[in-house]
């Protein structure tokens, strides 16, 4: 059997040690053919057991693959040295070692120390997805009813200011929104407040409003605006020197500038107005041209 031949950046994704590594690559190009060889390397070379590396992939499917490919592996170099007992050890302690999701591998830690945590139960599960959406909207609905018994003046011009005075559906919508968004940064309340204070203009009274996040938005908004009316000026006035020459060349003509009533526009001074118009026009387009 040919041995894999793999790239130099490869190799370093394979064999670097005492750092961390990230291996960024198009979908199809070996990323996990890499990540089995470091692994399959790791036991081999450094004699690391199996079940002492973790390895976490996003779905349940990913870590099927990823096991038996390092099944796989494992076979292969056992075919060039049969007799080799670190790799036959491997097989038996491949099937406890920690190849999963990271909810799995989370699962497994709480569940195997449940007893040193507060307030978990040893018959924890995971909650699924319409569980949880349940669990929030439970959870807002309680401290919306909380906010309403206390009656605080900021939370009312709060609700005033985003809801309609009988339902606050939309303001509780956009409150799990932000949740969710804020979720996928590693530290969601430092994010939160740091957004928030950006906002925050009491403590900046003595700082340039232009530099403030208010004024970069309104600068924006105002130069926005004077780009459109500048245009609209340039239009306006484009067409009003077209408009101007060419009541010039209809008095060079011989032509005076009159309403047509619908009836004359059969008629021969119409129809010659016309035709000059038509000239010009062309006579415009060629200057463009040039």
């Amino acid at each position: 059997m040919s041995e894999t031949k793999w790239t130099r950046e490869q190799n370093l994704a394979i064999n670097e040690k005492d750092s961390n590594i990230l291996v960024a690559a198009a979908a199809g190009s070996g990323k996990t053919a890499v990540l089995v060889e470091r692994i399959i390397n790791k036991v081999i070379n450094e004699k690391i057991d199996i079940d002492k590396i973790l390895v976490v992939t996003f779905t349940n499917a990913a870590a099927s693959e990823m096991r038996e490919r390092i099944l796989d592996a494992i076979y292969k170099k056992l075919e060039e040295d049969s007799e080799n007992e670190n790799l036959q050890r491997q097989i038996t302690l491949l099937n406890k070692a920690s190849i999963c999701t990271i909810d799995s591998f989370c699962l497994e830690v709480v569940r195997n120390n449940f007893y040193e945590l507060d307030n978990v139960s040893p018959n924890f599960r995971i909650a699924d997805t319409t569980e949880i959406e349940l669990l929030k909207q439970e959870v807002l609905e309680d401290i919306f009813e909380k906010k309403y018994e206390e009656d605080n003046d900021e939370f009312i011009k709060l609700i005033h200011t985003y809801t309609s005075y009988r339902d606050d559906t939309p303001l509780k919508e956009l409150v799990l929104k932000i949740n969710n968004y804020i979720q996928s940064n590693p530290f969601p309340e430092k994010w939160l407040t740091d957004k928030i204070e950006m906002f925050n203009l009491k403590d900046r009274l003595d700082e340039d409003f232009a530099n403030t996040i208010w004024g970069k938005e309104l600068l924006k908004e105002v130069d926005e605006e004077l780009v459109d009316i500048l245009s609209t000026f340039e239009s306006i006035s484009k067409k009003l020197t077209l408009d101007k020459e060419l009541e010039n060349i209809l008095k060079q003509k011989g032509y005076k500038k009159v309403e047509c009533p619908n009836e004359q526009k059969e008629s021969k001074d119409y129809k010659d107005m016309m035709k000059a118009i038509e000239e010009y026009k062309k006579e415009m387009k060629s200057n463009e041209r040039k």
